[in-house]
């Protein structure tokens, strides 16, 4: 089967004969379209994004990696396994993945179910991907902003929003706006970054204002140490207790950890893994401290959402890293 964007139709407000999204021009070109605006509120955010995916150590192919990456997913919405997401996606038609990256998830969407995929990215990934699914009749890529989208509103039976609205300061409003999308009855699967202890918090912001006018490639070198010190700290091998008090250390009180993990947690982004390669790790901290804008979310502030938009929570899951939750629309 060759792509044909008809299919998408009900789900798009768009004027496919004139290339228009509500007055507005738009451009469309095979499974492409374009909706982003140069002068949009996020424009940054979609620069930095580009220079992060242009310099992707690409591991689609990695068994190995896919296989970790696929299990944490799985694991954080308590599908539990592949058959699990299996189930979950059975009885859906459409998916809308936001912040779509290189096509991860999107590639187990339509490895594992029948749905129809519109991958949302903000950055210049989209021609990436727009040639990766060039031969996938089930796979549209839109770039745009999650704020604003040419999607028909209660048409869409998955809205997925892994680690990407936290990359801006109004994340609950994107997220309100990606609901209207949603069909009663329809799920929502959010990861954001978590809320980590003040001090963490505090350094966070003391990074990023230092390197806010460096250019990308300078803050790519930079990351370079912050990966350094990560691997430096693993090779320590060196447990530590988190005290109970002071509060300062946030979540992790009380907890047991190696020292990589507790500086990771409690001081700044040191992220190391060592099955992954050292560039991929970097990627991970040049992620969070390279784009201009980022919010980190509590469960409360996450189920708050939630609430407002007439969601149900079926499963949440909150760890030092991540919130992550699943639910429904009533």
């Amino acid at each position: 089967m060759t792509f044909d964007i008809k299919q998408f139709l009900p789900y798009l407000n768009i004027d496919l004969e004139n290339s228009t999204w509500n007055g507005k021009n738009i451009g469309i070109s095979g499974n492409l379209i374009n909706s982003f605006a140069p002068d949009a509120k996020n424009s940054a955010t979609s620069e930095a994004a580009s220079f992060r995916w242009a310099n992707s150590q690409r591991l689609e192919t990695d068994t190995a990696f896919v296989a970790q990456q696929f299990d944490d997913f799985t694991g954080r919405y308590d599908f539990q396994n592949q058959a699990g997401f299996e189930a979950f996606l059975a009885d859906k038609k459409v998916f809308l993945e936001i912040g779509a990256g290189e096509g991860r998830l999107v590639d187990w969407v339509i490895k594992y179910s029948d749905c129809l995929v519109i991958a949302v990215e903000i950055s210049d990934s989209v021609h990436y991907l727009s040639e990766k699914y060039k031969d996938e009749p089930r796979v549209l890529v839109l770039k745009g902003d999650a704020i604003d989208l040419p999607i028909n509103y209660e048409s869409i039976d998955v809205v997925s929003c892994e680690q990407a609205i936290h990359h801006t300061d109004y994340p609950g409003e994107i997220f309100t706006n990606l609901c209207q999308y949603l069909n009663v009855g329809g799920h929502v699967l959010l990861s954001v970054y978590a809320q980590k202890s003040p001090q963490r918090e505090r350094f966070d912001r003391i990074i990023r204002d230092s390197i806010a006018k460096l250019s990308p490639e300078r803050k790519f070198e930079i990351s370079d140490a912050m990966t350094s010190i990560g691997k430096l700290l693993h090779e320590m091998n060196v447990e530590v207790e988190i005290p109970n008090e002071p509060s300062e250390y946030g979540t992790i009180s009380g907890q047991k950890m190696d020292i990589q993990r507790f500086l990771y947690y409690a001081v700044m982004k040191c992220f190391w893994n060592p099955t992954f390669s050292f560039e991929k790790c970097r990627e991970f901290n040049h992620d969070w401290y390279s784009y201009p804008k980022h919010h980190t979310v509590s469960f409360q502030e996450a189920a708050t959402w939630f609430k407002n938009n007439g969601l149900t929570i079926d499963h949440f899951d909150v760890n030092p890293s991540n919130v992550n939750l699943l639910g429904r629309k009533k």
